[in-house]
């Protein structure tokens, strides 16, 4: 579950909620939806209705923590099925003006799947966003196939301050991987966050799974977070240019030490 402190005055808690699909006669089959409820002392909970979209099915929904145009604002995952993200997917945003009946007529795609990177097969949301002076920050999840099956890796990415649905920072490559005994488990190879806090005193704690088998934290603070993002290179997305782009890194870095 994602829990969002909203300005509205409730604390909500996004997850996924599944059931049979009752058109398909297999018994693995089911239908993802996000469920909501809410709370104001962690302890008593509100049951909301699903959430409700265009797409098939839904899952890794994070609610953003402030209004957006006076409606409530969701990131989304449509999917075309339980597993497949289908020919489009993405991590989506759309709004809804009431969310004790929660609808988002339309979905923009922000942090889009690409060709040959770690959003390959399919990627979602993480983390509720953490705002900064240069922009929202999304931790986020990614995955790609690979001879030894499906990865997931931990990414980041940033969007407007004024608008949410405009990326304006994508650091190339992952931000956390599997290392080591983190590859192996219930299901190997993935590492995975549902949540992150970003204290006053600037400290970042990032909880994320490791093999669907371990819990973890990682820090860093807001200063590196955001130097991280903003200032790590985007993936030019071929070859001979990431090597390019790699060997201008190596040299600047040189002549820095060198200073």
């Amino acid at each position: 579950m994602r829990l969002t402190k909203h300005e509205d005055g409730y604390i909500y808690g996004v997850f996924c909620s599944e059931s049979k699909d009752p058109n398909n006669p297999e018994l693995s089959a089911a239908i993802a939806q996000a469920g909501i409820v809410r709370t104001k002392d962690l302890k008593t909970w509100e049951r909301l209705p699903n959430l409700r979209t265009k797409s098939a099915q839904q899952r890794n929904v994070v609610l953003h923590p402030e209004f957006v145009n006076g409606k409530y604002a969701f990131y989304t995952r449509p999917q075309d099925s339980f597993i497949d993200t289908g020919s489009g997917g993405g991590i989506g945003f759309g709004l809804c003006d009431d969310i004790t009946s929660a609808y988002i007529e339309e979905e923009i795609i922000t942090s889009k799947r690409k060709y040959h990177t770690i959003t390959e097969v399919k990627n979602g949301a993480g983390a509720v966003p953490i705002k900064t002076d240069k922009g929202w920050i999304h931790i986020a999840h990614g995955v790609r196939n690979t001879a030894a099956g499906l990865r997931y890796v931990i990414y980041v990415f940033a969007t407007a301050l004024d608008d949410p649905t405009k990326v304006i920072a994508e650091p190339s490559g992952f931000f956390i991987t599997p290392h080591e005994l983190e590859i192996i488990g219930d299901v190997g190879n993935v590492a995975f966050t549902n949540g992150a806090i970003a204290r006053e005193n600037g400290e970042v704690y990032i909880y994320y799974a490791s093999a669907d088998t371990r819990l973890h934290v990682a820090t860093t603070t807001i200063e590196k977070l955001v130097d991280y993002t903003f200032n790590t290179p985007e993936d030019p997305l071929r070859s001979v240019d990431c090597v390019k782009q790699r060997c201008e890194l190596i040299k600047k870095n040189l002549e820095y030490l060198h200073q």
